[in-house]
């Protein structure tokens, strides 16, 4: 499926035989605001960058610094889990709040979204966040259980 967006710049980036694509996209076409005009919207390994919610925002010297941190070794944000796009019974873990076990059967409410801290997170009933990490999609056969 090609995007629908026109991009505005890419770059590849390969290290020690590996290739990262990073892409940008003029920010305004998703805002709609002529202020938003020299920020982009980024893409990394066809997965949007989205360390401050749906849609961020990022200046280019944001980008270079991006950049500049994979060149140093620092990996780039991982993969979007798949199949929690949609509402799914998963068993999560949690932080223990005192009213029960730190863990469960729940439904997914939300997608999953990528976190400042560069990991993915997903809200559950309760309402709680948890780290998509901590959540393990049921099968049919355990849902029917």
């Amino acid at each position: 499926m090609s995007d629908p967006n026109a991009k505005t710049a890419s770059i590849l980036l390969k290290k020690e035989g590996k290739t990262d694509a990073v892409f940008l996209y003029d920010f305004t076409q998703f805002s709609g605001q002529k202020e938003d005009a020299g920020s982009y919207r980024v893409k990394l390994n066809g997965c949007w960058h989205c360390p401050d919610g749906k849609y961020t925002s990022l200046s280019a010297d944001a980008v270079a610094a991006l950049v500049r941190d994979w060149l140093r070794g620092k990996e780039p944000p991982a993969q979007r889990p798949e199949g929690l796009d949609r509402p799914a019974r998963v068993f999560a873990h949690w932080e223990d709040d005192g009213d029960g076990p730190g863990c469960g059967t729940v439904w997914t409410k939300t997608p999953p979204h990528l976190g400042a801290d560069g990991r993915w997170w997903i809200w559950v009933d309760g309402p709680r966040l948890v780290r998509c990490d901590d959540v393990r999609k049921l099968t049919r056969r355990e849902v029917r259980k």
